[in-house]
């Protein structure tokens, strides 16, 4: 029993000294300043994440719009209302997200201190080709003014000689049995 109240006096005495209650505050006051920090520096990474994406983002987009620039100008044929209204719809799609995410990217590259990067110069797109229908449109004679009919009777039209010759519609059998001889 003497050794069960020994050791708790040394478990008091360590527990309700002076140097353990700043001891315990230290501690305490480092692993707060280490959780915010590490905290920060995921929020940092994050807005790096997000900024990254975005330049992928405009580098895509930008390769994109250069190769559509360049396919048209090789293609002769005509884009259809389909394509302009795609390509409208699709505008104003990228626009709406553009729009939304300009203030996120704004705050995120603010906290990461990095700066606005420089627009980037509009590409001018490039003029359809005329359209060209791809055969020419016959023009059509002036139609024919026909004389004026004589009096009378009309004239006899000329029977049809049909191209293959008529076959039989029915077969009519005489009701002649296979014992029948015919001589």
């Amino acid at each position: 029993m003497d050794t069960i109240k020994e050791q708790a006096n040394t478990v008091s005495q360590l527990l309700f000294s002076t140097d353990t209650g700043d001891i315990y505050k230290k501690a305490l006051a480092r692993t707060w300043d280490i959780l915010r920090e590490v905290g920060l520096l995921l929020w940092l990474v994050v807005c790096l994440a997000f900024v990254g994406a975005e330049w992928f983002y405009r580098t895509g987009v930008g390769l994109g719009r250069s190769t559509r620039a360049w396919y048209i100008g090789l293609s002769e044929k005509d884009s259809s209302t389909d394509a302009q209204s795609m390509t409208s719809t699709g505008q104003a799609l990228l626009d709406t997200v553009q729009s939304s995410t300009s203030y996120l990217l704004a705050q995120a590259r603010q906290q990461l201190g990095i700066p606005e990067p420089e627009p980037q110069p509009a590409i001018s797109p490039v003029p359809a080709p005329p359209v060209t229908p791809p055969f020419p449109t016959p023009v059509e004679p002036p139609t024919p003014v026909e004389p004026p009919t004589p009096s009378g009777p009309p004239a006899p039209v000329e029977p049809t000689i049909p191209d293959e010759p008529l076959s039989p519609v029915a077969t009519v059998s005489a009701g002649l049995e296979e014992d029948d001889d015919l001589a």
